[in-house]
């Protein structure tokens, strides 16, 4: 009786309630019928809520912590803990969508064999928590010594979250994902059939960007890409100078989140960054170079030290994200241990049409963080708080 009410109200009235409605109620009401879904999509577009930093700081054998830095005066927000379940597991973050969170907890066995792998999805500011049911897996050796890879995605047409597995097969082969959609009840498996076939890069990790996610093929030729919402992959070249042969023997690039697009970025020692970001999609994807040359105040010594661009979430507003470890003497074992953790931001600005910077008012770094010495990894990623409910498994 309630869905022929609402037929009957005319669109305009129809649009002027939903917009009454907050963000994630709108993205629900999606599911409902194909006029609903099309009236959101079409006259109801998401508001703009500035987003937040988040600094994910992955401990091993103790708690993990994510730490919200606010958009405005970079001030912390937040600072939740993950602890470990056992001694010897660690947890690490996935991915972040419209302010619920993906973490991995993983253990591997005391003689490298058979290990745990739980992936819980939750709310920070709600204290709501979903255990997802683990993902299928084979009794090959790849398999039963490694997790694979996992991406956490969010359509914004479908509405829909969904937990992309990419197990481990022999030689780096893809035949199929394991996808989980918040809501269902089980994993499914999406067939692989991309010619001349797929494969993955265990070096680097997979990222979701955009309502698809992305990863790297086992000879970083070409990025593999899976549409989350009608589950097809397909893939493209990369950019040349991320291609082997073509960057510096120093260097290590990334796949990362740019604006909203798929970024890569390639740094070296020394400080030197390009960043190629995504133009177009579909058929025909074109890279651009974005940015270049960007280094820091001070030279960096790949000896004493550490430095890179933060990932995935690379940018924040007109900022790059950039993160710093060093090296500090242990006097007492005399030996050499990482230091503290450091998160600045990096006023740039977008080349031009002849390949210069644009100048900017603030080219200097700007310290976010400095937390106490840590051997943890450091990710970065977008963040914005909401009372959405996590999708239950039996809802």
């Amino acid at each position: 009786m309630a869905e022929e009410g609402f037929r009957r109200l005319p669109d305009d009235v129809f649009v002027q309630i939903l917009m009454l409605l907050p963000t994630s109620s709108r993205r629900r009401f999606r599911l409902v019928c194909k006029r609903w879904r099309d009236m959101i999509n079409e006259r109801t577009p998401e508001r703009q809520v500035g987003t937040n930093v988040l600094a994910f700081i992955r401990q091993q054998r103790s708690c993990s912590r994510a730490l919200v830095f606010d958009n405005k005066d970079w001030l912390r927000r937040h600072a939740w803990m993950y602890p470990c379940s056992h001694e010897r597991s660690k947890i690490d973050m996935v991915g972040t969508c419209n302010g619920l969170l993906c973490l991995h907890e993983i253990m591997a066995s005391s003689n490298g064999g058979s290990f745990f792998s739980a992936i819980t999805v939750t709310n920070p500011i709600t204290g709501e928590t979903l255990a997802l049911p683990p993902a299928p897996r084979s009794w090959e050796w790849e398999q039963v010594r490694s997790p694979g890879k996992y991406s956490f995605g969010y359509h914004p047409t479908t509405g829909r979250y969904k937990v992309v597995h990419i197990p481990c097969g022999r030689r780096q082969a893809v035949y199929a994902l394991q996808v989980f959609t918040l809501g269902d009840t089980a994993w499914r498996e999406v067939p692989v059939d991309t010619w001349p076939g797929a494969t993955y890069n265990r070096l680097y990790e997979p990222i979701s960007v955009d309502g698809r996610t992305y990863w790297l093929d086992a000879f970083s030729h070409r990025v593999m890409e899976l549409d989350l919402e009608d589950e097809r992959v397909t893939s493209f070249a990369a950019p040349p100078a991320a291609c082997p042969g073509l960057i510096p023997e120093d260097a290590g690039w990334k796949l990362t989140n740019v604006r909203g697009r798929l970024g890569v970025v390639v740094a070296t020692a020394t400080g030197r960054v390009e960043v190629w970001v995504l133009d177009g999609g579909g058929a025909q994807p074109q890279w651009s170079r974005r940015y270049d040359d960007i280094v820091g105040v001070e030279p960096v010594a790949p000896r004493t030290s550490g430095y890179w661009v933060a990932a995935p979430q690379l940018t924040h507003g007109g900022y790059i994200l950039r993160a710093l470890r060093n090296w500090v003497p242990d006097h007492v074992w005399g030996f050499r241990r990482w230091g503290r953790r450091r998160l600045h931001r990096h006023k740039v600005g977008d080349l031009t049409g002849g390949g210069q910077l644009r100048a900017v008012k603030e080219p200097e770094l700007v310290m976010l963080m400095s937390e106490e010495e840590s051997n943890g990894d450091l990710k970065t990623f977008a963040y914005v708080e909401t009372l959405e409910p996590v999708p239950s498994i039996h809802g």
